[in-house]
C-alpha cells in the first residue's frame, strides 16, 4: 500500500497530499492551479488556472479502479490540444499502482485508451518512422497512421514529468487495432507507449463512473478495431454454406431438373380426362398450369386419381392434397396470387404407375383456355435459392462494413513526411 505524504503550496499555502511514489516530480495545486516542482523546493514551474474545460469529464483524481487485473489510482491528469486544426483536445490521466507503477489512461470524447511505456521499439530515426509500411513491435505489426504535434493547455495532480503551459509534444501514432503504439516526442526526448482501446462500459464500471457522467462515442476511432462478431461468425459460416449449396446445385441439376410425362391442352366445352404414368419418385412431381389471364385459370378444376382414389384437387379457391389410403385432407395448399396467369404445384407422389387427371370447367359460359404440363423427378429449389440469397446478403453486408470502415480509416489516415 503507498504511503501518502502532505505539503503546503508554495504561492497559495493549501494543503496538498502526494499519492504517486518516488518518480512524481510536479504536483498541480488543486486550489491555484500552480505546477510546482518536488524537486526544486516546490518552485512555481507554471499554472492552469485560466483554463476552462467546455464539458466535465467522467474521471477525477483521486478515483480507484481495476486495469488489467491491476489496481490503479488517478493522481494526474494533462490535457493536449492540437496546434493545427481540428484542434482536437484529449486528457490523459495517470494512473499509480505501487505494484505495478505508472500507466495512463487516455479520454477523448468518450474514446478510451490504456496505455504503458514500451520498452522495446526498434532502434530507428524519428523521421524514419513514418517511411516504414510495417513496424514490428512485441510480435505485433504496426502499421504508420498519423503525425501531429500538441501542446499542453492542462495540469492537474501528480506527474513524472514536467508539464509546463504550452509545451509542445510531437506524435507518430501506429495501429494494429485494437493495440498500437503512441510515439511521443519532446525537446528532450522521445518515448513509446503501447496502447490499446478499452470499451467505455468496462472503464466506467471498473471506476464506478455514476451513469448520469458516461458518455459514449460510437463515431470512428483509428484504434477501435472493426467489431460485427455476429456479422463476422455468419459470414464465414456463409461462405461455406453457400459453396454446400453451390454444389448441391450442381448434382441436383443433372438430376432433379424434372422430366415431362404430360401435356396438353384444356377448354372450357367440355370435362377433360388423361392419363399419365410416373415412372420415378425420386424428388417430387409437378403440375404446371398456364392461362391467359387470371379469370380463365381459376375457371377449372383440377383432380388427379390414382386407381379411382382422389389423391388431389385444386381449384381457383381451393387446392389439397389427399392421403392415399383414405379421404382425410393432409394437407392445404395456399392459393396462388390474385393476379397470376400461370401456377406450379408441387407434390409428392409415392406410388409410381397410372394416374388419371381430370379437368372440369367452373362456368362453361366463360371461353377459357388452360395448358397443363406434368414432370417427374422435379427437384423443388425454391428454398434452396431463398436460402442462398439471404447468405450471400450476408455475407456482402459484413464485406460492406468492412470495406466501409476500410475507407474511413484511410480518410483519417493523417501520415505526412518530414
Amino acid at each position: 500500500m503507498s504511503k501518502i505524504y502532505s505539503i503546503k503550496c508554495s504561492n497559495c499555502s493549501a494543503p496538498l497530499s502526494l499519492m504517486g511514489g518516488g518518480r512524481i516530480q510536479t504536483v498541480t495545486c488543486a486550489y491555484c492551479k500552480s505546477v510546482l516542482d518536488l524537486n526544486d523546493n516546490y518552485k512555481v514551474l507554471s499554472n492552469f488556472k485560466k483554463y476552462q474545460e467546455e464539458n466535465k469529464l467522467p474521471f477525477e483524481i483521486g478515483m480507484k479502479g481495476t486495469l488489467k487485473s491491476i489496481e490503479y489510482t488517478i493522481i494526474g491528469r494533462v490535457t493536449y490540444r492540437e496546434v493545427e486544426p481540428p484542434f482536437s483536445e484529449w486528457s490523459d490521466f495517470l494512473l499509480f499502482s505501487p505494484l505495478y507503477g505508472y500507466a495512463y489512461l487516455t479520454y477523448e470524447e468518450g474514446h478510451l485508451i490504456y496505455s504503458q511505456r514500451d520498452r522495446y521499439f526498434p532502434n530507428i530515426e524519428w523521421n524514419e518512422i513514418t517511411a516504414k509500411y510495417l513496424i514490428h513491435v512485441n510480435d505485433k505489426k504496426f502499421e504508420p497512421y498519423d503525425h501531429y504535434s500538441a501542446k499542453v493547455v492542462y495540469a492537474e495532480g501528480e506527474l513524472t514529468w514536467v508539464a509546463k503551459k504550452g509545451d509542445n509534444t510531437s506524435f507518430i501514432d501506429l495501429i494494429a487495432p485494437p493495440f498500437g503504439i503512441s510515439a511521443e516526442k519532446t525537446k528532450d526526448e522521445i518515448e513509446f507507449y503501447k496502447t490499446e482501446y478499452l470499451e467505455a462500459s468496462m472503464v466506467y464500471d471498473a471506476f464506478s463512473i455514476e451513469e448520469d457522467k458516461r458518455i459514449f462515442n460510437d463515431e470512428f476511432h483509428p484504434l477501435k478495431p472493426f467489431n460485427r462478431p455476429i456479422l463476422k461468425s455468419l459470414s464465414k459460416i456463409s461462405f461455406w454454406v453457400m459453396i454446400i449449396i453451390a454444389l448441391l446445385f450442381l448434382g441436383i441439376g443433372f438430376d432433379g431438373l424434372g422430366r415431362t410425362i404430360k401435356t396438353f391442352n384444356a377448354d372450357n366445352s367440355k370435362v377433360y380426362q388423361e392419363k399419365f404414368i410416373l415412372t420415378s419418385n425420386t424428388y417430387l412431381s409437378s403440375l404446371k398450369l398456364r392461362s391467359s389471364s387470371h379469370k380463365t385459370l381459376s375457371n377449372f378444376t383440377v383432380q388427379i386419381y390414382k386407381k379411382k382414389h382422389l389423391i388431389f384437387s385444386l381449384n381457383g379457391k381451393n387446392a389439397y392434397r389427399f392421403q392415399e389410403s383414405s379421404t382425410a385432407v393432409e394437407t392445404t395448399f395456399n392459393q396462388w396470387d390474385k393476379d397470376a396467369k400461370a401456377v406450379n404445384i408441387y407434390l409428392k407422389l409415392n406410388a409410381l404407375g397410372e394416374y388419371t387427371i381430370t379437368v372440369k370447367p367452373i362456368d362453361n359460359a366463360l371461353s377459357s383456355n388452360i395448358k397443363i404440363t406434368i414432370y417427374e423427378q422435379d427437384a423443388r429449389l425454391n428454398y434452396f435459392q431463398l436460402f442462398f440469397l439471404l447468405l450471400l446478403i450476408s455475407f456482402f453486408m459484413y464485406k460492406f462494413f468492412k470495406s466501409r470502415y476500410q475507407s474511413k480509416l484511410e480518410n483519417e489516415r493523417g501520415i505526412y513526411y518530414d
